[in-house]
């Protein structure tokens, strides 16, 4: 294989390692206490809900699961209001 060929290759893989980063930093993980689906929901969304949400403090910002009718919760998310919220099996 030529010096050229791993080049590109190596450019690529460089490429893909940063576009999924910027989503990683773009997007909170979250994770459904029934079935455990993943999904990315973008970070400026959950920080709006997080901001308008009046409710209790030491619940992070939930959305509904697409696939059952639980609750979705942050695997990692620093809060708003400065509260980190881990994902603790339950």
């Amino acid at each position: 294989m030529g010096k050229k060929v791993k080049d590109k290759r190596r450019a690529k893989l460089k490429l893909e390692r940063r576009m999924k980063k910027l989503v990683e930093e773009s997007s909170v993980l979250y994770r459904c206490l029934g079935c455990g689906t993943e999904e990315l929901i973008p970070r400026e969304v959950v920080e709006e809900f997080d901001f308008l949400d009046d409710g209790d403090l030491s619940l992070p910002p939930r959305f509904s699961c697409k696939e059952c009718p639980e609750q979705m919760e942050p695997v990692l998310y620093k809060s708003v209001h400065g509260i980190t919220y881990e994902w603790k099996d339950k």
